[in-house]
């Protein structure tokens, strides 16, 4: 199943906002970590859910603020596990 950037992204958002921000609009370049958006056991969630919804695995060395940073670089990583 071959997940583009864009659904990604738009299905990263809609559970942030429903999980993590209480509905505040996130963009796609905004600091999650960074600016203490997610923390760790919500990042854990949020792989919980990546991998349910995008039939991915997400390695432990993976877990960083590169692939976590932003809903883009999130995005980019559901991309590449899935294409």
């Amino acid at each position: 199943m071959s997940v583009n950037t864009e659904t990604a992204a738009a299905a990263i958002r809609e559970w942030l906002q429903e999980n993590v921000t209480g509905n505040r609009e996130i963009s796609d370049d905004e600091p999650l970590i960074e600016n203490g958006v997610l923390t760790s056991l919500q990042t854990v969630e949020l792989v919980m859910f990546m991998e349910d919804r995008f039939g991915i695995v997400v390695e432990d060395d993976e877990l960083d603020e590169e692939n976590f940073g932003s809903v883009r670089s999130i995005a980019s990583l559901v991309e590449s596990k899935t294409s």
